[in-house]
């Protein structure tokens, strides 16, 4: 008996830290809990020498207070998927925001607070026309230093914020063209994937929205698909990709594709492809085979059998003429 209180005390001993690791882990799991930039994207437009304002906010679902550094960087795309990437070295004043922006350099945010962060854009008379560009940054945990790391384990490094776009006013250019528009060229059995290259060489940001029109092998539409490529920087590409969710085809497909963008661009593609489930006629022919020949088998089991029939009934009937004419 008392061995075995002793092993229900370890026992229960083990589920005790076991259930405090838990929670351990669940509470610290929260301390790192993720900040929110508020709004996501800011986009304004000014003339030159003109001081514009913005009013933004950051979130704090942590279980503890943080400080926030700010950091205020110009950004450039260098992929075609519109991801954004700060840089710290200069970069040309035909795109650069960052030198433009006053913004705080730390705020407080409780635990489960919010904070506003106004920022104030000062536009130089100088101001090339078309679009500049900047990113907002917030990193937690500002007033920490490299030895607390060891000590909590509650220093959050990754960096939330928000992406400001201004356009400065004056003549622009708005110039982009579709590099590529395509869909399989065989589909069995949907839905159908359309890809999409857009590139721009404007001045300013562009988005592109519009639709992909299909129509069927008797040139009557079938469906229309809605697009929206995304914001485009200048000097860069952007793919896209839209679904189009049938199940079934018969025949060549057409796929036309329109997008407009800034004040008058338009952009047209086309492309075609075949949708055919041509697995599923051949099982169907096949089956189609399997019961011709099972038809046939039967049918010439049946001829067969019914001439052994006629040849047993004529032997029958010999047999009994012979035995009539039998004196």
């Amino acid at each position: 008996m008392p061995a075995q209180k002793n092993l229900f005390k370890a026992l229960a001993s083990v589920i005790t830290i076991f259930l405090f690791a838990c929670f351990a882990g669940y509470t610290n799991a929260q301390s790192f809990s993720s900040t929110t930039a508020i709004p996501p994207k800011v986009e304004l437009k000014g003339d030159p020498g003109q001081t514009l304002t913005a009013t933004l906010k950051v979130r704090n679902d942590s279980l503890q207070t943080n400080n926030y550094t700010i950091t205020v960087e110009d950004f450039v795309v260098v992929d075609n998927q519109g991801t954004p990437v700060p840089v710290t070295t200069n970069v040309s004043n035909r795109w650069s925001l960052r030198n433009w922006i006053t913004a705080p350099k730390m705020i407080p945010v409780d635990a489960g607070g919010l904070q506003v962060v106004n920022v104030t854009i000062k536009i130089p008379l100088t101001a090339l026309p078309g679009g500049h560009y900047a990113m907002i940054t917030y990193t937690p945990n500002a007033d920490s230093k490299s030895g607390d790391l060891k000590q909590t384990g509650n220093i959050i490094t990754q960096r939330v914020g928000t992406l400001l776009y201004v356009t400065v006013s004056g003549p622009v250019t708005e110039k982009a063209s579709i590099t590529k528009f395509s869909a399989p060229r065989f589909t069995e059995m949907g839905p159908v994937n359309f890809t999409g290259t857009i590139e721009s060489l404007s001045t300013v940001h562009v988005n592109p929205k519009g639709t992909i029109t299909i129509s069927n092998p008797i040139n009557s539409k079938v469906a229309e698909i809605v697009v929206d490529a995304g914001n485009i920087f200048p000097e860069t590409s952007r793919e896209f990709t839209s679904i189009w969710n049938q199940k079934w085809g018969w025949g060549r497909y057409r796929a036309s594709l329109n997008l407009t963008y800034g004040t008058a661009g338009v952009l047209a593609a086309t492309t075609y492809f075949w949708f055919f489930p041509i697995r599923l006629v051949i099982y169907i022919l096949i089956g189609l085979i399997a019961v011709l020949t099972i038809i046939i088998i039967l049918n010439n089991r049946s001829k067969r059998h019914q001439n052994e029939l006629e040849k047993e009934v004529r032997a029958l009937k010999e047999e009994l003429q012979n035995v009539e004419k039998r004196p």
